[in-house]
This record gives structure tokens, sequence and C-alpha cells, in this order.
């Protein structure tokens, strides 16, 4: 008996031996190409860059992993114990590896391969580190035992609370979440100290199955597992019998970011996004760097411009007519025909529908999900002139556009015509709202900053400045006659034509402007010379290097939205130089800035917003150099008053406001556009095909682009007062007769004249500034921003 026991003893003792051995060996010979753990130190997750408003709205978020990285100092203790409940009960107990779980694992395994059910794993917390970080997810006996050495040594090394940061942060949570922090935004819309126990329970569930635990396709599944992660967090002493039993009866209530929190300004964005990256010289870096950008952008205005110009650009549309219905499709089975019908781009808020039935007055129609409703003749009216019967229109089958209005829903389509629209602080060079598209999911072309067209008319109060500046007084008489231009040896010669092809005869270089007389414009200019109007183009960043031709006085060079408005807003800000930019300030994932677009001191810039730290503060006034004197762009800001009070823009009337501005067609009326400004707002607009062509022989910037302007003024600039421009002491301002251009004592216009140009004229004839109030006329001394 003793020999049998002693044999078995021995037997017993060469197995550990063995064991021993071949464990030894094992952790010998792997441990030779394990990954290097000492990466983990330097851990500096790839985060997700944000954009803001500077009214602290976000506007988009960029990055390959989407991940707000958070120290494990800021992770509430109940998010942390419900970790440690779901997924490593022992965490803080075992060296990295769990030999009782392994163990137990084992066996349970046994029982569930016999019993055809799922395998369970019996990884820790600190291998789930080492197999997301240093390891593949290979599924072999090598990459396992790896895993468990390179865990065991980890252990050593780090301690607990580095390895949950490592964990909490890296982990991956479905719905393109990496981190507790950026799961709890886009399942909660809270930061993490807000969650509550279910809600932390219900994210501690997610990485078993992070991609099927939805609960929008599974919400009992979802709800089960959630479940047992509290009642687990019971289980280990972490929460009482009763906050389980409150937090298990909780639904799952998902929750979106709530719209006030955000704006959309996808244009903006990835013009921001382009400069960044430019700026930083590396795409990486922005993708994966957790920048906060904070943009000039205003997200009221933002949202006026876009809506004015989506209804500018449908109303131009609809003018044009219907052009056909999308499809016509079987009445049999509607609603599943509808559902198959490819959804036109740029939908947007607009719906498809199938018309079900057509009487003289009316249009019955279906919708995908299965309603049905009806469209009034009335809301049909655009489609064609003089509309008597929906049936010679619409017929059953036919496929359409609609949007609905209150009690029924109207015919729309999809306008074809595209533009854009960008709104500036003229001083600062702000870009407060920027649209450069009617819907920037179809086309992401930007045609504020992107998009070359001819200006047209635009053009001509540059001319018109260059002669202002070259003394040429605002009451000279020109002739609005045909002319005829030599443009040199072997070239034709020109013949330039007034819109509607009329001459209107002699008239004050003012009139000239304010109507837009082209004959007018290019006596200006030849009066001028064409160096000088290339040197003032060149000089207001229009075009670089513009043709040294006389076609171009008229708008045959090409530009940009963005800088043509720029070039008005060096004339609002009284004509110093300013740059349009949209980004205010950068900061790195720690909150370091490493940009600000003005570093001069400022002693109260550091004093950010506490909770975003997207609050922009003024910044320092600074003494830039002038494009143009005051005092010739004091005489053209008066005729481009003049252009709205008695000329082409005389539709912006209705706002009651002080505003000058200027519209611009170009040749064929391919383009259209118009710029307007006060002295605290620039606002640039234009609108044309993408493949230029022919808006319509009567398109023009007056009937086409300003109705933008208005709309968006109206409801922006409603509330504002209305601000004069401001008369700089080197301008006289003196009666003049509209027609000649004679000083009278009851002239109907005051004019603006230089004081080194009126030393000859007669005192009777000069009003003193102090003493009137004009319309657009101020005499105040301060600037305004």
């Amino acid at each position: 008996m003793y020999k049998s026991l002693f044999f078995f003893l021995k037997i017993f003792a060469i197995l550990i031996l063995l064991g021993c051995s071949v464990t030894a060996y094992i952790i010998y010979h792997y441990s030779h190409d394990l990954p290097d753990y000492s990466q983990l130190v330097r851990y500096y997750p790839p985060s997700v860059t944000r954009i803001y408003s500077r009214d602290g709205k976000l506007m988009e978020e960029y990055a390959f992993e989407r991940r707000v990285f958070v120290p494990i100092n800021n992770v509430p203790s109940s998010l942390i114990e419900s970790f440690i409940a779901a997924e490593d009960k022992n965490f803080y107990n075992h060296p990295g590896i769990d030999l009782l779980g392994i163990v137990r694992a084992a066996f349970l395994n046994i029982s569930n391969y016999l019993h055809n059910r799922r395998m369970e794993g019996a990884s820790t917390i600190t291998q789930q580190v080492v197999k997301n970080f240093l390891l593949t997810n290979e599924v072999s006996l090598e990459r396992k035992i790896k895993e468990v050495i390179i865990s065991y040594m980890i252990s050593r090394v780090f301690t607990k609370h580095q390895i949950l940061e490592l964990y909490l942060n890296q982990t991956f949570f479905g719905r393109g979440a990496y981190g507790v922090a950026a799961a709890a935004q886009n399942y909660f819309n809270k930061s993490i100290e807000e969650l509550t126990i279910a809600e932390s329970a219900f994210i501690a569930a997610l990485p078993k199955a992070p991609s099927e635990l939805n609960p929008d396709k599974n919400y009992s599944r979802v709800k089960a597992r959630r479940d047992y992660v509290i009642e687990r967090m019971f289980e280990d002493g972490y929460i009482t019998r009763d906050t389980m039993k409150e937090a298990i009866g909780s639904p799952i209530v998902l929750r979106k970011r709530a719209k006030e929190e955000t704006v959309t300004a996808d244009y903006y964005a990835a013009q921001v996004r382009e400069e960044v990256i430019k700026m930083l010289n590396s795409k990486e870096e922005f993708y994966r760097g957790g920048l906060t950008i904070i943009t000039s952008l205003d997200a009221q205005m933002q949202k006026l411009a876009e809506n004015a110009l989506r209804k500018g650009l449908r109303e131009f549309d609809r003018r044009h007519g219907f052009r056909k219905p999308i499809a016509n499709i079987p009445l049999d089975h509607w609603q599943e025909a509808l559902k198959n019908i490819p959804t036109p781009s740029s939908l947007l808020e607009y719906k498809l529908a199938v018309v079900l039935d057509v009487s003289d007055n009316h249009a019955k129609i279906g919708l995908i999900d299965g309603s049905k409703a009806r469209i009034p003749i009335i809301e049909m009216q655009w489609a064609r002139s003089n509309l008597k019967s929906v049936k010679t229109l619409l017929k059953k089958g036919d496929v359409i556009v609609v949007e609905p209005i209150k009690d029924c829903y109207a015919l729309r389509q999809i306008p074809e015509i595209n533009g854009a629209i960008m709104v500036m602080n003229p001083h600062t060079g702000q870009v407060l709202a920027s649209v450069g598209g009617y819907d920037f999911s179809t086309s992401k072309f930007d045609r504020v900053t992107q998009a070359l067209r001819q200006p047209g008319s635009l053009t001509k109060t540059f001319v018109y400045l260059a002669a202002l500046e070259n003394g040429v007084k605002p009451n000279q008489i020109f002739n609005d006659g045909p002319i005829e231009i030599m443009q040199g040896p072997g070239m034709p010669s020109w013949r330039p034509k007034n819109y509607e092809g009329q001459f209107l005869g002699e008239m004050t270089m003012r009139t000239g402007f304010e109507k837009s007389r082209n004959l007018i414009t290019v006596r200006v200019a030849t009066a001028v010379g064409l160096t000088k109007i290339v040197d003032i183009i060149k000089r207001f960043g229009i075009n670089n290097e513009p043709k040294k031709v006389y076609s171009m006085v008229l708008g045959s060079i090409e530009t940009t939205l963005s800088r043509i408005t720029n070039a008005y807003a060096i004339i609002a800000n009284g004509g110093k130089k300013v740059e349009p930019h949209f980004i205010e300030l950068i900061k790195d994932r720690n909150g370091k800035i490493i940009y600000r677009r003005d570093n001069r001191e400022c002693f109260s810039c550091n004093i950010l917003d506490s909770d975003l730290d997207t609050a922009i503060l003024e910044i320092p006034k600074e003494d830039i150099y002038r494009v143009t004197d005051e005092a010739s762009d004091y005489q053209i800001t008066s005729f481009l008053t003049g252009a709205i009070d008695s000329g082409t823009g005389y539709a912006a009337r209705k706002l009651g406001k002080i505003i000058a501005g200027k519209t611009g067609t170009s040749n064929d009326s391919k383009d259209t556009w118009f710029i307007g400004f006060t002295p605290k707002i620039v606002v640039g607009s234009y609108v044309g095909y993408d493949t230029p062509k022919e808006l319509g022989k009567k398109a023009t910037g007056s009937n086409v682009v300003l109705p933008i302007f208005i709309d968006f003024m109206n409801h922006a600039y409603k509330d504002e007062p209305s601000l004069p421009f401001k008369v700089p002491d080197s301008i006289k301002l003196i009666a003049v007769d509209r027609i000649t251009g004679k000083m009278i004592p009851d002239g109907t216009v005051i004019e603006a004249f230089k004081v080194n140009n009126i030393q000859m004229l007669e005192n009777d004839y000069m009003i003193d500034n102090h003493d009137i109030f004009i319309p657009g006329i101020s005499d105040q001394s301060q600037e305004i921003y």
C-alpha cells in the first residue's frame, strides 16, 4: 500500500515538474518576439476633431475612429464598477490573468459544447487591453499564450488605474464610438458624469458584441444583457437591491444630440477642414488629433443664409415651370413600388409621392408610409401658365416630389440651378456664414471658394472707384451713346452695348453707375486707362492676373464669390485691407492653444467658456494698411447706396435700412450676383448653373439673386438699427442737380466731393457735414465693429 502511494506521489511530482518545465519552455520560447508593451506608456489614442461655431454649437466631427479620450480620474466610479462587474470581477485581485476564471470557463465550456451553447471566454480586462493594443484578433494557441504572458508582465509595470484608462478609452462600443465618453455621447447625448446606473450598465454591456447589441433592432436581447450587468453589480456589492430594481425597471431610451446644440454648415466645415490640414501639413493629425476648432461662424446667420439660398433657388426653378414626373408606376401595390423608386438626390425635407387619382381641381397622392393626401390645384399653379385642370399636368401613377404644407401638400421639384451665399464682418474678416451650394450631400463643390465665374457688373464698382481715386468728380457728365474701342493691331474693334440696347444720352457718373449703364462704364474706363483699372482689380484681390482688355471693365474676368465679397468688404470698412477667415482658434487634445488668429497680447483672451471652451472674445483692433483712400472709398459707397435708393438694387429699399449694394449679370446672363453691405456686415450671393448656360433672357442679378439677399437681411437684420456710413473729414457734401450735375441749393442729390477738389467752388453751395442728416451718411467719428 505504501509502495503504491509512493509510486503515485512520484508520478504526480514528475508531472508537476514536467508541467513546470513545459510552462517554462513555453514562456521562454514565446517571450523572445513579444511586442513592446512599453509603448502603452506613451498612449495617445486617435481622438475626434470637433469644429464649433463661435457661439459654441457643434458643426462637425472628423475622425478615423470616433473617440473622446477621458483620463481615468474623470471616470465616475459607478461606470468603472459596471465594467468590473460585467467583464472582470476579480480585476483588482489577480495579476493580469484570472486562473480560477480560466478553470471555471474550461469546465463551463465543456457543458456548453455538449449542449450546443455559445462558448464562454475568460479574458480579463488586462488581456483585452493586450489584444486591442498589441496583438491581433487571430484565434490561435500562440496568440493566447502571448496574451497571457504580456498581461502578467503589464500587471507588474502598470497600475490597475492605468490599465483601466487604456481599456475604457480604446474599446469599441458600436455606432462608430470608441471609448466610454464617445459611447455616452452617441447613445445618450450625455457626458459620462451624467450617466445613470442603468445607462452605465448598458455601455458596459456593449463590448461583448457591440455590432449586435442594437436596441433599435433587438431591444429584448440588449435589455437582458444590460440587466445582467446590473444584477452583477448588486451581487458584487456595488449597488443596493433597491437601486438594482429601479435600474432594471427603467427602459433603454437612446437620445440624439439636440438640434439646438448643433448647426448644419457642411460647406463651411469642409473649408475649415482643408485649411487646418494644410496648416498642420498632416491629414493624419487632423483626423486623429482630437483638435478643438473654433470658427467665426454665427449659427443663426448660417441657418438664415442656407434657408434664403434654398428658397431663392427653388423660386427661380419654379418660375421656369414643371419639367416632368420622376417616373410612372402601376398602382397595384403602389406603396412597395414607390419604396423601390431610388430616392432623388437633394430631396431634403421634400417627399416622394405617387398620384393615385386626378380631378380638375386636385390630385390624390400616396406616400411611402402608406398614408394618403391631396394637392389642390392652387399648389400647382407654378407648374404651367394658366393651368386650368390638374388632368392636363399629372396622370395616375406619376411619381412626383411634394412638400407638406398646412392641411395638404404642394407639388415641388428639385432645382437644377445652384448658387452660394457668404456673410462677412467687413472689419475683422470673420466669415459669419457660408453656404456653397443647394445640398452638400449631392455636390461638395463649394461655389463660395471654388467656382470661378464672371462677376459682370460687380466689376463696374472698381472701374468707378479707379476714376474717383484719380480725381474724376462724381457729377462729371458722360455720354451714354455708341462707342467703338480700337483694341490694338490685329485685333477687332469692340462695340459694347447696354443691357437693353438703348442709349440715354448724357448723364452724371453717379447716374451711370446707379443705372449700371455699360457705355458710361466704358467711357469712364477710357478716361482712367486700363493700367489703373488692372491695378485696382489686383489691389482688391478680385483677380491676380486680369487680362488688360476693355471687356474686363464689364466683368469678363473670372473670380470667386469669396474674393469679390471680400473686395466689397474693403469698401464697407472704409478702404482698409481685410482677408476673409473661417478659423479663430485651434486647441490640441490637451487644451493647449496651437493657433489663434490674433496672437498679440490680449489679457482677456484666455477667459474661455469653462464647459466647451468655445466663447470667442473680441479680438484687439489692429492697424492695417489701406487699399484705397477713405475719401474715394466714401464716394463709391455713396454711389452704392444710390444703386439701392434709385438704381438696379431698388427692390432692397423695402428693408427700410441704409444699405449699399450692386447687382451683377454676366454676358448672356449665365451668372447672376448681388453684393450688399451695411457698416456691420457684407453679404455676397451668386446664382448660376454648374455647367454655365443662359438663365433666361430676362434673368439679372436684380430678379434672380437680389431676392435671396432681401430674404436673408429681412430675417438676420430686422432687429438691427439702421446705421449710417461715416463721412470722413476729407469729404464735403454738396447739393447738385441729378440730371445736369450742377450745384444748386435745392439739388435733388447730395453729392460727396473731395475737399481738395472743391477749392474753387462757391461756398454758397457747400453744406456743412455736421448740420444735416442724410440717409446713409454719418459724421460719427467712431469705427463700427
